[in-house]
């Protein structure tokens, strides 16, 4: 992918937070070189070969490349909005950004499942029943179910994906579904989850930067956010 996400020095920013940011980019550029030398080295390696039947291997190092690749890129576009360069991904980039996941996804579905949960170990948090919410049971509560020794499955990735607790895969996740309300959003006017909401009767508001002011998406009234802070507090 032709990246443009190019971090701008930013002279308020102490050398500190510059630093990191330099880091940032670094890691983004060290990953994509990463992710390429994998796809070609086992393309070589793999000669005659249709990409299913690959080694599980090397399917292994061009996954995890190109998810970390594609999480340090989102780092990068996060480093950008906190320094305020007015960097905003264009619907070309989206579109390139889209794909390339979905690549990614497909070499995932390729993956024996045990090669996958090696590839990407399940997040170990266990209170996951405290709290109402997903863990590493429940994750291996839907491995159970699953033959670990055949591959996942391109078709099944995306029900997989929403039930595997793996912080990587979560964000590469949010990037796929982002990028692809971004072209909903051009070929509709409207983003995905707009459009649910609407269907759905659900009300929806959208901040106006700098004022403080919400606006109703369905009425075009506005209200203001009060900036004050709140004398209610957070009792353990």
């Amino acid at each position: 992918m032709n990246d443009k996400f190019t971090v701008i020095n930013n002279d308020r920013a102490d050398q500190k937070k510059l630093d990191h940011v330099y880091k940032v980019a670094k890691l983004n550029e060290l990953w994509d070189r990463q992710r390429r030398n994998a796809t070609l080295q086992a393309i070589e390696k793999n000669k005659g070969k249709e990409f299913a039947d690959f080694l599980q291997e090397d399917l292994m190092k061009i996954a995890l490349c190109g998810v970390k690749y594609i999480c340090s890129h989102r780092d990068v576009k996060r480093e950008n909005t906190q320094l305020s360069t007015g960097y905003k991904q264009s619907l070309e980039e989206s579109k390139i950004l889209f794909q390339l996941i979905d690549g990614i996804f497909a070499v995932c579905g390729y993956l024996q499942l045990k090669n996958f949960v090696t590839t990407f170990p399940i997040t170990k948090e266990y209170d996951g029943e405290k709290w109402e919410c997903k863990d590493y049971f429940f994750t291996m509560n839907v491995l159970s179910e699953m033959d670990w020794d055949k591959p996942v499955g391109r078709e099944k990735i995306s029900d997989l994906l929403w039930d595997y607790q793996n912080d990587d895969l979560r964000h590469v996740y949010v990037e796929y579904t982002s990028a692809m309300s971004d072209i909903y959003r051009s070929q509709t006017g409207k983003g995905m989850m707009e459009s649910f909401f609407e269907k759905e009767g659900i009300g929806t508001h959208t901040l106006i930067p700098g004022k403080n002011i919400m606006k109703d998406n369905s009425t075009g009234g506005i209200m203001k956010i009060c900036d004050k802070p709140s004398h209610l507090k957070i009792v353990k």
